[in-house]
């Protein structure tokens, strides 16, 4: 009698340890403790296609019908098999071409520009060195495209002054970023665009005060319809 009292038991403690576990995973569809890595998709494709980002075939919260210039929540994933999939937004429909490379213990925003029947993904590495005390840094990515006049390559100056001098980030080219460039704490900052090698403003980006130690990116894009300004968009960091 009291054998069968304690295999009851057992069975009892090992049909909860099982219930637990695959509660566990229902949580993460591909292991627990296994999403070491962090990616974020931010949408500048053309044509007004929106975007849906799947994992594991389920559209999470911030992650549905982004339009252009939205960016996605930063997800976490396993970096050998993310599950991650671009869809047209309400669709089941994958967009092709989308077999992206991450590393472990990585962050990346995946910039997602062309359109719906030729999309490009751009896999930028999100990692940075902290700035030094009392300062912030900012990142800038091009997603122009061919719609933008000129070249599409630019020149980045900080704070510039008259006399420009040695640009702080040379020939970003579209589907690419700049490095981090350090600005002021504190205090509103502006980065001017030339075209590269020339020293004429494309435009001035105003830089809202960040606070010491942060950084922050700025996406810049085609002009809207019927302006000649490039548009701008902020991302805080991935935490």
């Amino acid at each position: 009698m009291n054998a069968r009292r304690i295999t009851s038991a057992f069975l009892a403690l090992l049909s909860a340890a099982t219930l637990a576990a695959c509660d566990d995973d229902d949580d993460d569809p591909i292991g627990v403790g296994n999403n070491n890595t962090t990616v974020r998709f931010f949408n500048a494709a053309s044509g007004g296609l929106n975007l849906d980002i799947a994992q594991g075939g389920t559209v999470g919260a911030g992650n549905a019908n982004l339009g252009f210039g939205s960016a996605s929540s930063c997800t976490r994933v396993n970096n050998a098999n993310h599950q991650l999939a671009v869809r047209t937004a309400n669709s089941t429909t994958s967009l092709p071409g989308f077999s992206p490379a991450f590393a472990a213990g990585g962050t990346y925003t995946v910039l997602v520009t062309g359109t719906a029947t030729a999309p490009v993904f751009t896999t930028l590495d999100d990692e940075f060195d902290a700035p030094a005390a009392g300062n912030a840094a900012v990142r800038v990515i091009n997603a122009t495209s061919s719609a933008t006049t000129g070249a599409g390559s630019y020149d980045i100056y900080v704070n510039p002054t008259a006399t420009l001098g040695t640009p702080n980030a040379t020939a970003v080219q579209r589907n690419a970023q700049s490095s981090y460039l350090t600005v002021p704490a504190g205090q509103s900052n502006t980065l001017r665009l030339t075209n590269t090698g020339d020293t004429d403003t494309v435009q001035d980006i105003t830089v809202p005060s960040l606070t010491a130690g942060s950084v922050t990116t700025i996406v810049i894009a085609d002009a809207a319809t019927g302006s000649s300004d490039l548009r701008t968009f902020t991302l805080a960091a991935c935490t």
